[in-house]
């Protein structure tokens, strides 16, 4: 097991924020049109809401601390892109589509965990940072949570 502890920065933090967000924004986006249960879709346009959020305010520390906000590849998106295709041209059901967004919940949770156990640095200096991550930890949580009722 590594037990090695990264020099990871707020910038690294807010970095990884900001990422996942607008990945998880991008692929509600892309789902969204093929939804077809309205109860799956509120869900959904929730889930949208919380990810902009967390986009614009991991946008907002990252420009407080002089970082420059990177965009994620071009290539990776357009590759979970068709990923997404695929998967609902096979199966659109809104049970799939839960269990997708699921599975793409259940990432973030351990991209954010992994995030925060690998931090070596002084706590109280990247509060912000932390809390933050935190947040999306349980967002992404309770995204599952809702999610399940559609499996």
């Amino acid at each position: 097991m590594n037990t090695v502890k990264e020099l990871l920065t707020e910038e690294d933090f807010f970095s990884t924020v900001y990422k996942s967000a607008k990945m998880g924004a991008d692929a509600i986006i892309n789902l969204l049109p093929k939804v077809k249960n309205d109860g799956l879709r509120s869900q959904m346009t929730r889930q949208l809401d919380g990810y902009e959020r967390y986009a614009a305010s991991a946008r907002r520390e990252l420009e407080r601390i002089g970082s420059a906000v990177k965009e994620e590849n071009l290539l990776l998106r357009v590759s979970a892109r068709m990923g997404m295709a695929f998967h609902t041209m096979v199966d659109a059901s809104a049970g799939h589509i839960a269990e997708m967004l699921i599975e793409g919940s259940n990432m973030n949770i351990t991209d954010m965990t992994r995030l925060l156990n690998n931090y070596a640095g002084d706590r109280e200096e990247a509060e912000d940072a932390i809390r933050l991550a935190r947040d999306v930890i349980d967002f992404e949580g309770c995204n599952v949570e809702a999610l399940k009722r559609y499996l």
